[in-house]
């Protein structure tokens, strides 16, 4: 398996343990992390500490949550990854997601690297 294919997982193997300065040790200071969704808008945060936010609340809105890496592509120190997630809802979480309700979304996220840390992340789904 290629460097940025282990970074990879265990970036996702540190969020499926709920460990964000886990996850967070796997990327630059300057990361960019992007989230597209269709339909509802995207998000897209620069650094680490806006990062943390959003994570650190991704862990209190999901009681139970996994992401699983299905496929991976690597092509330089670049990665594309199709990606499953499930998760059940701690809170109401709008879009018709309610308390207790099992959530399961296919999507892909695409990784750069720089050096030995993800320098951006972004998520499809």
């Amino acid at each position: 398996m290629s460097d940025v294919a282990t970074l990879v997982r265990r970036y996702v193997d540190r969020y499926n343990s709920n460990d964000v300065e886990g996850m967070l040790d796997c990327c630059s200071e300057d990361v960019v992390f992007e989230t597209i969704t269709n339909p509802g808008g995207s998000i897209k945060l620069n650094g680490k500490d806006e990062m943390r936010e959003v994570i650190e609340a991704t862990t209190r809105a999901f009681r139970e949550r996994r992401h699983e890496v299905v496929n991976i592509l690597v092509d330089g120190v670049k990665a594309a990854a199709e990606t499953v997630f499930s998760g059940v809802a701690a809170a109401e979480l709008g879009n018709h997601v309610r308390q207790g309700e099992h959530v399961s979304i296919r999507g892909a996220t695409l990784f750069e690297t720089r050096g030995d840390k993800l320098s951006r992340i972004c998520d499809y789904s």
